[in-house]
């Protein structure tokens, strides 16, 4: 690939970096490697590569870099995902993720010829991870992957994480499975007595209620506006409220504002 269109105004500027020959034992190994961790694009049985802002090639003349010289540093949205996707298309961990300057998270990874990578992750604000103990996992995760659109990271009859947008959202957990931290809830109480599984600025909230309606849900409550119509505008939002299979109380709710009603011209 030797599109220099690819570069603002055809040929880049000075001293930035161009172009970039990456050592490879397998091309099409290497090619499928940095498609599936970074998204670069390639084109089946050629050498070349497109990454953001640069264009380059995998090579099978020049030998990789491992841990000396220079090392280049790939940005990466998550690191869990990224990490799983590196071990699954035959790189390697070498130095596991540790926290820089309380900004950035690193790490070194070795791609499937052995050349060394730095890795650049964002540091997230903490955020709540709901778990809950149900007893059909697989079951549950279909139920809440049709209803919500989630998707599905982990698979499996005792443990599931469902994303959203990449986000995790939601993990499921066999009840009766205790791994190495003994059994999660109580059998002889009902599930989540004083919880609410919040989903919020569901977008697709009609597209819900019309999936929630053909998986047979038992509907607890809605649709409503939440507060009632003529009781002003916070939030603002239309509510579902929902059992999901082990009789989690699950709330869908549209955007904040999503449910705005004008005010009302004065009588004259």
């Amino acid at each position: 690939m030797t599109d220099t269109a690819s570069f603002s105004g055809g040929h880049p500027r000075h001293g930035q970096l161009g172009y970039l020959q990456l050592p490879a034992v397998d091309v099409a190994a290497s090619a499928a490697f940095y498609r599936a961790v970074f998204g670069w694009v390639t084109e089946a049985g050629q050498a070349g590569f497109t990454a953001p802002g640069l264009l380059g090639q995998w090579t099978t003349g020049r030998s990789p870099s491992t841990a000396g010289g220079v090392l280049l540093w790939l940005c990466v949205d998550e690191l869990y995902r990224t990490l799983h996707q590196v071990t699954e298309h035959g790189g390697a961990v070498r130095v596991p993720p540790y926290l820089d300057g309380g900004e950035r998270w690193l790490a070194e990874v070795d791609d499937p010829a052995g050349t060394r990578l730095g890795l650049v992750a964002p540091v997230r604000v903490t955020q709540p991870q709901p778990l809950i103990a149900v007893r059909d996992v697989e079951a549950s995760s279909r139920w809440y992957q049709e209803l919500l659109g989630l998707v599905s990271d982990h698979g499996g009859p005792h443990y599931e994480r469902l994303l959203a947008g990449g986000t995790l959202v939601l993990q499921l957990h066999r009840d009766e499975t205790e791994h190495d931290h003994g059994r999660i809830g109580d059998p002889d109480q009902p599930a989540g007595n004083g919880m609410l599984l919040w989903f919020g600025d569901t977008a697709d909230f009609d597209g819900a209620v019309t999936r929630a309606t053909a998986l047979g849900a038992d509907v607890v409550r809605g649709p409503v506006r939440n507060p009632p119509s003529g009781q002003g505008n916070g939030p603002a939002h239309r509510e579902l409220w929902l059992r999901d299979p082990d009789g989690y109380t699950v709330v869908i709710a549209s955007p904040d504002g999503e449910a705005h009603e004008p005010a009302t011209p004065p009588v004259r």
